[in-house]
């Protein structure tokens, strides 16, 4: 392919060409990332294409192709095929029946993954060389790891016990969160996850808690598994999203949970994780039995909505989620939505403008109508829960207002986002 070549080449030119020509040169690294996007989708489309479709909920259908030697995906009543919140098609049948609910339906009810609302690590694997460290974003220790094209997208394969720290911009505050995509070598070698560094080697004589993740997942310290769930066999072949989140505060114990897909695997309410500029992750693997790891992402927590609200006059959300290029809003919006209706029927005098806000993939005109749909999709929700319709405004900004750079991941994940403001 001639692609890879080309973008390198372009992305020299906008690095040597003149201050003055800045919006252009902004849109011009636009069409080299959608240019990659648009080769990702191309590569998700021929999976579909050469899969086996079965009806939602179909496990036999699914267990046959696999037999086959085929990958099955799902189709929901309308025909559509279900995917995941980043345009990758399911291919477990649970899972495809939880991601084609509505929010706080079915196992939804009880999901409380809150994202944090400033990113501020966000791994990009878009524009690393395979086969290539991406020394630019980790800070390598030891092992053997390399970017991978797998399954239609970059990852990071890992062929040896690795060690690597993520670097922070800045210390992790009392409150965050840490989302990510992980598959074990095997059931048993998994990945342990700290949110500070540790030297000392083996973790009997580390002081904090950290993840342990592997058919067992949960939360551990010194060794010891406080809390988790076995029986995640499958971590050792697929990519598990987890999802972690630290409520801290500064004169009581942390409060955090762990899940793996829609299942709360672990929570401590008296827990104590570090606070550091530098996250640090081990992961065991070797050349027969390989790891991945995808879509890294680090965000804290801002101010409680009315608090925020009434401060500031505006509350910023990236627990919004919508399928991709849609406004149907994703069952992972469950807990955002919920606080979003708690605090309207708390303060009955509160009136929202809801604005819906996207990056800059796509053209300006289907952002800008993409973002107005996402926006009245959030306000019928809440208005088909009782909110009276007046007290609602869906307003669309498109890319018009970005909150962060779209140049980087980190950027365009802070920039697909839901802010709604005091006020109709």
């Amino acid at each position: 392919m001639r692609a890879a070549p080309l973008l390198t080449v372009a992305a020299l030119v906008i690095l040597a060409l003149p201050s003055a020509l800045e919006a252009q040169l902004g849109r011009l690294g636009d069409r080299i990332r959608r240019t990659v996007e648009d080769e990702v989708t191309q590569q998700v489309d021929d999976m579909v294409r050469e899969a086996v479709r079965c009806a939602l909920g179909d496990a036999a259908c699914a267990e046959r192709a696999r037999q086959e030697g085929q990958t099955p995906v799902f189709e929901d009543a309308d025909g559509n095929v279900v995917v995941d919140e980043d345009g990758q098609p399911i291919t477990d049948p649970e899972d495809a029946v939880r991601a084609a609910e509505e929010p706080g339906t079915g196992v939804w009810r009880n999901y409380d993954f809150v994202p944090g609302s400033e990113v501020i690590y966000a791994l990009d694997l878009t524009d690393e060389p395979v086969g290539r460290i991406p020394a630019r974003q980790i800070e390598y220790v030891e092992g053997n790891m390399q970017v991978v094209e797998r399954d239609g997208r970059k990852q990071l394969e890992f062929s040896s016990a690795t060690t690597f720290y993520v670097p922070l911009p800045r210390e992790l505050p009392e409150d965050f969160t840490v989302e990510f995509e992980f598959q074990a070598a095997a059931p048993n070698i998994g990945m342990t996850f700290m949110t500070g560094t540790f030297d000392g080697g083996n973790l009997g004589g580390y002081s904090h808690h950290y993840l342990d993740l592997w058919q067992n997942s949960g939360i551990s310290r010194a060794r010891e598994m406080i809390s988790s769930q076995d029986g995640l066999w499958h971590i050792a072949t697929e990519l598990i999203p987890f999802k972690f989140q630290v409520d801290g505060s500064a004169d009581a114990p942390d409060y955090a949970i762990l899940y793996a897909g829609t299942d709360r695997v672990a929570q401590v309410p008296n827990a104590d994780f570090a606070r550091g500029p530098k996250l640090e992750v081990r992961i065991p693997a070797n050349n027969d039995r390989r790891a991945y790891l995808a879509n890294l992402v680090v965000a804290i927590h801002g101010d409680p909505l009315y608090d925020a609200l009434s401060s500031t006059g505006e509350f910023t959300t990236r627990g919004i989620l919508f399928d991709l290029d849609s406004d149907r809003i994703r069952p992972e919006s469950t807990p955002t939505l919920q606080q979003i209706l708690s605090t309207l029927e708390q303060h009955a005098d509160l009136a929202l403008t809801i604005e819906g806000h996207t990056d800059s993939s796509g053209e300006e005109d289907y952002n800008q109508a993409l973002s107005e749909r996402r926006a009245q999709a959030v306000v019928a929700w809440l208005a088909g829960q009782g909110v009276d319709g007046a007290r609602l405004t869906a307003v669309g900004k498109g890319e018009t207002e970005p909150a962060a750079d779209n140049a980087s991941e980190a950027g365009r994940k802070q920039n697909r986002r839901v802010v709604l403001r005091a006020g109709g």
